[in-house]
């Protein structure tokens, strides 16, 4: 065969080579190429593509949902959908995970704990952040009824027709199951609602086991859409056994828990106080696994009376009081020195 031939076969061969279709999507992440600039530029091409990434689900409206992102930190399970609606967004995460299980065993009296995975389309999910605002993520199904709603400007119980019509309002009612959570449980809003509620002589109420911090890290579900009920009539009946007043506090038949600052209580404190205050009885956001041995200094068969000048921070170390079976009752520090200070002045 001359040469000439051969060289014609060749490029015969060669064209239709060419035309076969061996691959028509290009390389996949690190597949192609040597080096890292070879790889990163195959792994950015796949961060901007259409493929899923798993634990995020697009809602029907990927395009404005702010939450549909690739910096979203704790997503759902797979096959999951989180049900956003409307424009929203989610808080910052630590990123870290939380086991959504039950934790009852830990406590002696767990009754007022919902655990993660506990909650249930019967209960009447109370979001009592703060901080909330229109379009931010929430439990499904939650209204939003601010904590500070339930107390005045300096931390004390609003009177009970006032409480009544914010609940009513709010549309629950006293035989309703109510679980109460807010942005983080070290911020204490959802368990000062939870005592306020106890106080009004709620049938069944509970707080989450975490917050919604915990929640998303547990890839539990969110929305963001406003959830209204309709109102009705709140009927409180009291239980005045979860506060305490001056007289009780002076008559030393009860252990006091100071709940403040360590240089609060060093600079001035009710006789005989213990300081425990919610760095005490938290861990990673949640009660304390070992409350034992923080409440190891208490009487468990005593009344323990907390007080503050915080609500929120003493409903905290109250709650976990509470969990351990204690009789534990809130006292506000402000009161103590209203008639420390009233008493002086008739000397």
């Amino acid at each position: 065969m001359r040469f000439g031939q051969l060289s014609f076969i060749l490029a015969i061969v060669i064209v239709a080579l060419a035309a076969i279709p061996w691959a028509e999507g290009g390389c996949s992440v690190g597949g192609c190429g040597s080096g890292d600039e070879s790889w990163t530029a195959s792994a950015d091409s796949f961060i901007s593509s259409d493929v899923p990434l798993v634990g995020v689900v697009a809602s029907a409206n990927a395009a404005s949902d702010t939450v549909y992102s690739r910096s979203f930190q704790a997503g759902i399970e797979v096959g999951k959908s989180l049900n956003l609606i409307g424009s929203g967004t989610v808080p910052t995460l630590s990123g870290a995970y939380v086991t959504p299980g039950s934790r009852a065993e830990l406590f002696l009296a767990p009754e007022m704990l919902k655990s993660l995975d506990a909650v249930s389309e019967d209960d009447v999910v109370m979001d009592v952040s703060n901080s909330r605002s229109a379009g931010q993520a929430h439990l499904r199904g939650s209204v939003n009824v601010p904590a500070r709603s339930f107390f005045y400007e300096n931390g004390s119980l609003k009177n009970v027709t006032e409480l009544a019509a914010v609940l009513g309002n709010a549309g629950i009612s006293r035989r309703d199951s109510v679980m109460v959570y807010s942005d983080t449980f070290a911020s204490g809003e959802a368990t000062a609602v939870l005592l306020a509620l106890s106080y009004l002589g709620q049938e069944d109420v509970r707080a989450l086991d975490g917050g919604l911090d915990n929640w998303i890290g547990a890839s539990l579900p969110l929305e963001t859409k406003e959830n209204v009920r309709s109102p009705v009539e709140y009927k409180p009946s009291l239980q005045p056994e979860f506060l305490a007043d001056y007289d009780l506090v002076k008559s030393g038949t009860v252990q006091m828990v100071d709940a403040r600052s360590f240089q609060d209580y060093g600079a001035s404190r009710i006789e005989n106080a213990t300081l425990i205050n919610i760095d005490s009885v938290l861990d990673e956001g949640r009660m304390k696994a070992r409350l034992n041995d923080t409440f190891a200094r208490l009487n468990a068969s005593q009344t323990v009376v907390v007080y503050s000048d915080d609500i929120y921070g003493a409903s905290v170390v109250w709650f976990g009081l509470k969990l351990m079976g204690y009789d534990a009752r809130i006292y506000s520090w402000n009161d103590w020195q209203e008639h420390e200070m009233q008493k002086a002045r008739q000397k």
